[in-house]
């Protein structure tokens, strides 16, 4: 019912009420005395009068009902309120089972948000701990806020950094990209850290969003560069062996078609230039295609018992020619029973290079010993000689495929440059390792190791 109304019916029934029961005590006032005309003259004053009480109620009703409307909405409100504040024990039993139903919501969302922030942050830590890249962020007072295991190990840290400014970690040459980052610019900084072993390192840096702080990545590319050096190195030298032959080649066919071939006494040299360096081309090949394969995996290692002394016998008859003209002496101090768990031709090979090497670089009448040691399941097998030796920083590289120490004279003595990297790759592909030292009191130490053989039938 409108509130309009409602106010109508409580102002204006109490007077209509009262103007009727004064209409009918006057009817039977005048009854009684016989006074019926004088009641038709009151009849119209008294509509007219119960017509301006009604209006009145009405009146009163269009200006009181807006405010009882505010009026009742207020005290349902108040009721409301004191409903919510009431002890629950007070409450009634579906207020009570209702009120438990959203605390029971609430808390399963709060549990639910609270997993989600758990997961990201295990997620976070979990990429953070997997890189190999250094990784830490700051503050806007430069403080470390964030670091990784990579970050510990790269420098060599003891204890998380943490708290610290970062220029007491790191070094000042990565401030150049903190400070491009702080200015709000993702960059790129390549630095070399010095050392006993310069490292090169790419730094990358960015603004950790809106705010001050910033994120830096270190990668440690110094193996990268090295591979790139050793490809640059690779292709200069491949470059020049293989021009040396080939020229040589060229220029003595061509003197033949010039006429040499009439001349019998020179056309000789000519073509056994030609089938020298044609065999030395020969070589090369296949030393590039034996590496190939070595590190494709595709060539074929046997897991076998191989004698140490018969394979260095074998290797010896190799070099026995070579050995004999320089007048060097070759000792072969090894066990009869000493047996490795190895490849037989990748042994053979691997100390034909080793014999042929020193032979190559000792000088006239000098001194080859081969010698092995056994410990914890592995044979140390060395190839020393008493020649030049070679000086610390060319240790080293000496495997590396054309690397030479002294390059005019190992053109020299007609070497391709790459029986030491086939060495290696032999030997790593044995499950071995390998290595140089220098020798006493000069020249210098090759040696090898690979695994003893154990629970196998002795070799042939």
């Amino acid at each position: 019912m409108p509130a309009w109304l409602r106010t109508a019916l409580i102002v204006g029934a109490p007077v209509v009420l009262a103007l009727v029961g004064l209409w009918l005590w006057l009817v039977g006032f005048f009854a009684k005395f016989g006074a019926d005309g004088l009641m038709g003259e009151l009849a119209v004053p008294f509509v007219l009068a119960l017509v301006g009480a009604l209006g009145m109620a009405g009146g009163l009703a269009l200006v009181l009902g807006p405010s009882r409307g505010r009026s009742d909405r207020l005290v349902r409100a108040v009721a409301r309120a004191e409903e919510r504040a009431t002890p629950s024990g007070a409450l009634g039993t579906a207020s009570a089972a209702r009120i438990e139903v959203d605390l029971d919501r609430l808390a399963d969302r709060l549990a639910r948000a609270v997993g989600h922030l758990a997961e990201q942050r295990d997620r976070y830590e979990s990429v953070l701990r997997g890189m190999d890249a250094a990784v830490f962020a700051i503050d806007e007072e430069e403080r470390i806020t964030v670091t990784n295991p990579a970050m510990l190990e790269l420098f060599n840290l003891d204890a998380d950094p943490v708290g610290k400014r970062y220029l007491e970690v790191v070094p000042p040459a990565v401030e150049d990209c903190v400070t491009e980052a702080q200015q709000g610019r993702v960059t790129r900084v390549e630095l070399e850290l010095p050392g006993e072993e310069r490292r090169h390192m790419v730094a990358y840096g960015s603004p950790l969003g809106a705010g001050p702080g910033v994120a830096v990545v270190l990668r440690d590319v110094t193996a990268v560069r090295h591979l790139e050096r050793i490809r640059r190195d690779f292709v200069a030298n491949v470059s020049h062996e293989l021009r040396t032959p080939v020229s040589v080649i060229q220029a003595s066919a061509e003197t033949l078609l010039a006429g040499a071939l009439d001349d019998p006494r020179h056309a000789r040299n000519f073509v056994a230039a030609i089938e020298r360096h044609a065999s030395r081309l020969t070589r090369i090949i296949a030393g590039l295609l034996d590496l190939a394969r070595l590190e494709a995996g595709q060539r074929g290692l046997a897991k076998e018992r191989v004698n140490v002394r018969a394979a260095a016998l074998r290797a010896l008859d190799l070099v026995v020619g070579p050995a004999d003209v320089k007048d060097i002496e070759v000792d072969i101090e090894l066990a009869e029973d000493l047996d490795l768990l190895a490849d037989t031709k990748g042994v053979d090979q691997v100390l034909s290079n080793l014999l042929e090497n020193a032979v190559k670089y000792s000088e006239q009448r000098g001194h080859i010993t081969v010698t092995s040691a056994s410990e914890d399941g592995w044979v140390r097998i060395a190839v020393a000689d008493d020649g030049p030796g070679i000086k610390e920083k060319h240790r080293k590289r000496v495997f590396e495929r054309f690397y030479r120490v002294d390059k005019g004279r190992s053109r020299e003595q007609g070497g391709t440059g790459l029986g030491l990297a086939i060495v290696k790759h032999l030997v790593l592909a044995m499950g071995g390792s390998v290595g140089v030292d220098p020798g006493e009191p000069k020249g210098c130490v090759f040696w090898v190791r690979l695994p003893l053989a154990k629970d196998l039938p002795p070799a042939a």
